[in-house]
């Protein structure tokens, strides 16, 4: 049994391999092998904190209503303002049961949801190319490339496992349409919108794409399937299912843009990323200081820093003019294998690319924009969380062809591809975006000092005197009164309830009674702490 036992345990040593290198040289160069860091700073990233701690109070009966958590009091159906993390928040919530606190729960979901990043890549890639060493490399750019440098702050991009997952029930479905992998792949998108809608938006994009190509592709067969009522049976019931799964979590959300104004194209249009945003990375790299300053120009540049580092592009390069030299059947590359299930993942990439990337004024993007819930995101860069499957399938496919070519030194030559890698994407410990826990932890404590007294329930408004921006004090307030069962007139979120703009701001009883008088049925007493 233990000879059958070990190929097993052998065949995994890269992927462990692997997993290793993201855990040492990506997550804990942010959040520290103490732990004394969390990913982003004292806004969003505590903010997110703040959500899963809430979906952890629903889950264990504490609270009664998700949606209506007791910020930004007395606005109903809050949570809807933002993003919801229900999709991650039962990994964060089973770390609060075994005694973890908020902010170390924080942590631990942060490192849980990379590792799966990474491990569901892997899974995919080693199931598509057959190839351990190839697997583990496409898994370390789409879990830990630079590019996520710059995503550090919204901690609700950070669960991107079901893209891999999605894109592989798509590729299986490929090969014989069977509708249990199609039910799969509208599943996983289903599930990547209740991780991060943003993600799950954008994430619908490019598998739309690759399903429309793939019954473009296999449309003899489908000319088959379709008289059979039991397939088309199933193929609608997976459908009807999925939008079962799919409406508790994008009614409320429907409701609010209901109720609301959504943002205009132009309003928008800045944030869609160009060319440069491309070749722009955030300073703290190793080898790409030089590309630090190319977008510094653009507004929000802070989210444009989307350079993938070195190999990524360069497997991109390699590996789209193989597969368009192979498109026009060049007879001099009939050495290089192109599967079908490639070009229709090219094609998607093409297509992706030039929906999501703005030249000077321009964007095809503006034909999505007109679609149902694209116009409620406000910031476009957040593509790159999607796109960053397509650079990991190019260097999965490129070092694929390398170990398959030198199958002799395929062990060395992994080892040296997965450090030159992990030296391309390396940030330097500190140059991150994080936050020291300890610090955030003791301004919530010291506010909590201050408003022990106050009876379970009450409504309260943080008043403090502060300079510079009001949301870290605002988050302070949120974090204390949901350690004390308080119902917080301070909120933080993606936007602001109408009437809420200058209390958010000022935190003052100017602002404070402007809200409440477009609030009269708040009749209670409102305890106001400075």
């Amino acid at each position: 049994m233990k000879n059958k036992k070990l190929p097993k345990i052998k065949n995994l040593l890269p992927f462990f391999y692997g997993l290793g290198l993201v855990l040492f040289f990506f997550i804990f160069t942010i959040v520290g092998f103490d732990l004394s860091y969390f990913p982003g700073d004292l806004g969003d990233g505590r903010f997110n904190n703040y959500i899963l701690e809430h979906a952890h109070l629903f889950f264990t009966g504490n609270i009664a209503s998700f949606w209506d958590a007791p910020f930004m009091y007395p606005e109903p159906k809050i949570i809807t303002y933002s993003d919801n993390l229900l999709g991650s928040a039962p990994f964060y919530s089973v770390f609060r049961m075994v005694g973890l606190d908020r902010e170390t729960a924080y942590q631990i979901w942060f490192i849980f949801v990379f590792a799966l990043n990474y491990s569901c890549c892997y899974f995919f890639f080693n199931w598509q190319f057959k190839n351990k060493y190839a697997a583990v490399l496409g898994a370390l750019v789409f879990s830990c490339s630079m590019a996520i440098q710059s995503q550090i702050t919204h901690a609700q991009t950070f669960p991107r496992f079901p893209i891999p997952l999605a894109f592989w029930m798509a590729m299986l479905f490929h090969k014989n349409l069977n509708p249990g992998y199609f039910f799969g792949t509208i599943f996983f998108v289903v599930y990547q919108f209740y991780c991060a809608i943003y993600l799950g938006f954008f994430l619908l994009v490019p598998i739309s794409i690759l399903l429309l190509l793939i019954l473009l592709h296999k449309k003899e067969k489908l000319k088959e399937q379709i008289k059979d009522m039991r397939w088309i049976g199933l193929c609608i019931g997976g459908i009807f299912l999925n939008m079962g799964i799919f409406l508790p979590l994008i009614l409320p959300y429907i409701e609010r843009a209901n109720s609301g104004g959504m943002n205009t194209y132009a309003g928008i249009i800045d944030t869609i990323p160009t060319i440069r945003s491309f070749f722009y990375s955030q300073p703290g790299s190793l080898f790409w200081s030089k590309l630090s300053a190319v977008a510094d120009d653009y507004p929000a540049f802070w989210d444009h820093q989307l350079f993938v580092g070195g190999v990524a592009m360069v497997s991109m390069l390699l590996f789209s003019v193989i597969v368009v030299v192979k498109l026009f059947k060049n007879k001099k590359w009939k050495k290089v294998k192109v599967g079908s299930t490639t070009i229709l993942l090219f094609l998607t990439t093409v297509v992706t690319f030039i929906l999501f990337t703005r030249y000077q004024g321009f964007s095809f993007y503006k034909l999505l924009f007109n679609l149902p819930g694209f116009a409620a995101m406000r910031s476009l860069t957040r593509i790159i969380n999607v796109e960053l499957i397509f650079f990991a399938f190019a260097t999965a496919y490129i070092t694929n062809w390398l170990f398959n070519a030198y199958k002799k030194w395929a062990p060395l030559l992994f080892i040296f591809l997965a450090g030159l890698l992990v030296a391309d994407n390396y940030y330097k410990e500190g140059t991150s975006y994080r936050t020291k826990k300890r610090i955030a932890q003791e301004r919530v404590e010291q506010l909590m000092h201050k408003m022990q007294h106050l009876p379970k329930g009450s409504i309260v408004s943080y008043e403090p005197e502060f300079e510079g921006a009001s949301y870290p004090y605002q988050i302070d307030a949120m974090l204390a009164g949901q350690s004390l069962g308080l119902k917080m007139i301070n909120g933080y979120s993606g936007t602001s309830p109408y009437g809420y703009d200058l209390y958010w701001r000022e935190m003052n009883e100017e602002g404070r009674l402007k809200w409440l008088s477009l609030n009269p049925h708040v009749t209670d007493s409102v305890y106001v702490v400075h």
